[in-house]
Order: C-alpha cells, then sequence, then structure tokens
C-alpha cells in the first residue's frame, strides 16, 4: 500500500509540473508567430514609426546575473544603379562576415531581396557593410530579449530530467499490470513536454546565435536629357514657393 500511495503522489507531481508547463506553451507560441510575421518597412514614415516602438535593450547582462539572450532582426532597403554589382556586394559582405543567405527573391530588372543570417557579433559591421552599397531609403530594426524565457524553459527542463529518471526507476519495480500501464502514460506525456520544451529551446538559441537581415535593392531611376530638363524647371518653381527645403 505504501508503494501504491508514494506512486500516486510521483504522479500527482509529475502533471502538476505539466501543467505548470503547459501554461506557458500558448504565451510562447504567440510570440514565435508573430515575430515570424514581422513585416518588412519600406517608406521612411513607416521605418520612423517602427523606430520608435523598437524596445532598447541593452546588450549586457540581465537581472538574474546571465548573459541577455537577444534575438536581433533588420529590415534595410537600399537604392542602386546597377542591381547586379549589387547583389554581388552583398553576397560578399555576407561571406565576409561568415554568415549565410537563407533566402532569395526579386523582380527581373527591378529590385531583389536576400534573407540574410549573420553570427551576432558581426551583425553591426555587417549592417554597415551593405548600407553602405546603395543609398538607404528605408531602415528598421527590432531586438527581443528572451533571457526570462531561455531561464524559465531551462528550469523547467531540468525538473522534467529529474522526474522522468524518478519514473523510469519506478517503472522496472512495477509488478501489476494496471500500474505498470500508469506509469508508462505518465512517462510518454512528460517526454512529450520534454521534447517541446528542448525544441524551443534549440530554435530559440539558434535566432540568438544568428542575427537576420532582411535586405532589400532597389533600382533608380535613371532620367533622360527631357527628364533632367523638367526636373529642373520644378526645382525651380518649388524655390519661389519654399525657401528653406
Amino acid at each position: 500500500m505504501k508503494k501504491i500511495k508514494w506512486l500516486g503522489g510521483l504522479l500527482v507531481a509529475s502533471q502538476l509540473l505539466l501543467v505548470g508547463c503547459a501554461s506557458t506553451a500558448g504565451h510562447n507560441n504567440h510570440e514565435f508567430a508573430a515575430m515570424e510575421m514581422a513585416p518588412a518597412v519600406s517608406s521612411p514614415m513607416m521605418r520612423g514609426k517602427m523606430m520608435a516602438s523598437s524596445p532598447m535593450v541593452d546588450q549586457g547582462t540581465s537581472d538574474f546575473g546571465v548573459e541577455r539572450k537577444l534575438i536581433k532582426r533588420s529590415w534595410l532597403t537600399v537604392k542602386v544603379k546597377d542591381l547586379n554589382v549589387a547583389e554581388q556586394e552583398a553576397r560578399q559582405v555576407v561571406e565576409k562576415h561568415q554568415g549565410y543567405i537563407q533566402n532569395t527573391h526579386g523582380e527581373q530588372g527591378k529590385s531583389f531581396n536576400l534573407s540574410i543570417r549573420v553570427p551576432q557579433k558581426s551583425y553591426t559591421k555587417a549592417l554597415a557593410d551593405l548600407r553602405s552599397i546603395g543609398e538607404l531609403a528605408a531602415e528598421n530594426e527590432s531586438v527581443e530579449d528572451v533571457t526570462t524565457e531561455f531561464i524559465d524553459n531551462q528550469a523547467r527542463l531540468d525538473n522534467l530530467y529529474k522526474l522522468r529518471e524518478r519514473i523510469q526507476k519506478l517503472l522496472g519495480r512495477a509488478n501489476q499490470v494496471e500500474e505498470l500501464l500508469k506509469i508508462e502514460r505518465e512517462l510518454n506525456r512528460i517526454q512529450s513536454e520534454i521534447d517541446r520544451l528542448e525544441g524551443r529551446m534549440k530554435y530559440l538559441r539558434a535566432q540568438v546565435d544568428y542575427a537576420s537581415i532582411d535586405f532589400n535593392a532597389e533600382k533608380q531611376k535613371t532620367y533622360g536629357p527631357l527628364g533632367y530638363f523638367f526636373m529642373g524647371i520644378w526645382w525651380g518653381i518649388e524655390k519661389l514657393f519654399i525657401w528653406d527645403n
């Protein structure tokens, strides 16, 4: 009877731990989906709005005394004269900073886009090199601090590892079929939660170690002689009404 009571207490404790883990799963999944849906910014006005809302996070240590875990993303748009030359230069920047291109697409003769991943230590320098490829048209940066989630998930995993080990030992002592099936069901539930948290931690580490840069290049307009002529006329008319522009 003592063994059955101890088994019941252990299973109840494991269920309470799983409930605590599951209560944060929906919140984590919502944050993940929102981050993946972050839009690229193509206008200076929108850039200004988003820059104002971006969190200013210090790269130092957190309140827990550990190094901050930051997910960094940038969206960069430049105007260039030659798209082929610009793409070649962008790829050289990626290679220089030991990054890689995750995805590429564009519109023939008008623009191209590169989804770039670079080590976080090279993130700032890579951005500066990409800006220099053309005339900067728009830029936005997003920084997400996932330190608290990282620490919480690791603590839950440590507890689940210990609980799994205790239940595995208990499994070898079970004599009755009903008792054996109950232990196996609980063990499966714990393993599922471990797999979920390990997957989330793997994703967080990948996002922290490598920053994301969405680099977009657009071809500058080339005006003919008449175009420059009428632009000059427009400039003169504008100066008649606006002096401080």
